[in-house]
């Protein structure tokens, strides 16, 4: 996707995405109405959200088939690219648990799949993509560190490495999945958090730092990124649709692999630090709860719903985030540069 990079231009790549996302929402929208795929608020949510109960869920093939769409020309124009493809896999796959996930909470029952068996099957494809990474890929992993440029990861590191990987994927998977509780928060959040990585992956190109998996990571950040604009059209506050497990899962497995694509998965501390936040918030309250006999730190969590409940209206939760989002993409660009 190198070459569709200089051809097609970012603006392309960023438009297609856009519209075709528009218009997979203006035909997708009602025919969920029609098939009546209607989301369950959990009982123990802030109570604002009960009216969303039966609101259409699985918005997240909205932008996942213009990606898959976008990609196949490219691949066709362009020929076959393995990291292209596996990066694309990499994202269906975690959103085809998400969609098990959602299936199960609108047709059989709202818990949907058991922890055990969602944990196993992200573990699964997470160990699938780490293996392809580290031991088949045609470019030698590394990691780039500000201050020392880019460090090789060889031999018996890649042990150490990989498990890191597995790890860093579930758990960035999932962090964009609790991000995912309010209208227009995760889509928000992560139009601004593709526009930063596409920045990142130009940056690495001045510095010279880029790889073969530089122009894929950039394309892809790009059309997660308008992906997410897209589909705000239709998930902004009041939504009409969410995006479910089915986008929110394969969103966070876009951006982790994109990071990792470019050897900075650290940078997601910052470009991703509410994704990060939401999910140390609900480690933190269950540590806490567990640890004093029922005694909490948050009102609720993930961490947007302590805030609701504090008197935020849900636009200005998506405000708020969204600007730290910007002011954590900033820093974590500034680090970058100094590699």
């Amino acid at each position: 996707m190198n070459q569709i990079w200089n051809d097609m231009g970012s603006i392309g790549i960023f438009a297609a995405c856009l519209l075709l996302t528009v218009l997979a929402g203006l035909i997708g929208l009602p025919l969920l109405g029609r098939l009546s795929v209607g989301q369950t608020v959990r009982d123990d949510g802030p109570k604002t959200h009960y009216v969303k109960s039966g609101t259409p869920t699985f918005g997240g093939f909205f932008f996942l088939v213009p990606l898959v769409l976008v990609t196949v020309v490219a691949q066709m124009i362009d020929g076959f690219s393995s990291p292209v493809l596996a990066l694309l896999l990499l994202i269906l796959a975690f959103g085809f648990a998400g969609f098990l996930d959602d299936y199960i909470k609108v047709r059989i029952s709202k818990k949907g799949l058991s922890v055990r068996q969602k944990t196993v099957l992200l573990l699964a494809f997470s160990i699938g993509f780490t293996l392809w990474y580290l031991l088949a890929l045609s470019v030698e992993p590394f990691l780039i560190v500000p201050g020392l440029g880019a460090l090789p990861i060889v031999g018996w590191w890649k042990i150490p490495y990989g498990v890191f990987v597995v790890i860093y994927l579930f758990f960035i998977a999932n962090s964009v999945n609790l991000t995912d509780g309010v209208d227009g928060l995760a889509s928000s959040v992560t139009v601004l958090a593709g526009l930063a990585l596409a920045a990142a992956g130009l940056l690495l190109k001045g510095l010279g730092l880029e790889s073969d998996l530089t122009g894929p990571a950039m394309a892809t950040s790009l059309m997660l990124a308008a992906g997410c604009l897209g589909f705000l059209v239709f998930n902004r506050h009041p939504a009409k649709v969410f995006m479910g497990d089915t986008g929110s899962q394969a969103l966070g497995a876009g951006v982790a692999a994109i990071a990792l694509y470019y050897g900075v998965p650290w940078i997601l501390l910052f470009i991703g630090f509410i994704y990060v936040a939401e999910s140390l918030s609900v480690v933190i309250q269950v540590a806490y709860f567990k640890r004093t006999g029922g005694k909490r730190i948050f009102r609720m969590s993930p961490i947007h719903h302590h805030f609701e409940l504090g008197g935020w209206k849900e636009n200005k939760v998506v405000l708020v985030f969204s600007v730290v989002t910007l002011l954590g993409s900033a820093v974590g660009l500034m680090l970058l540069a100094l590699a």
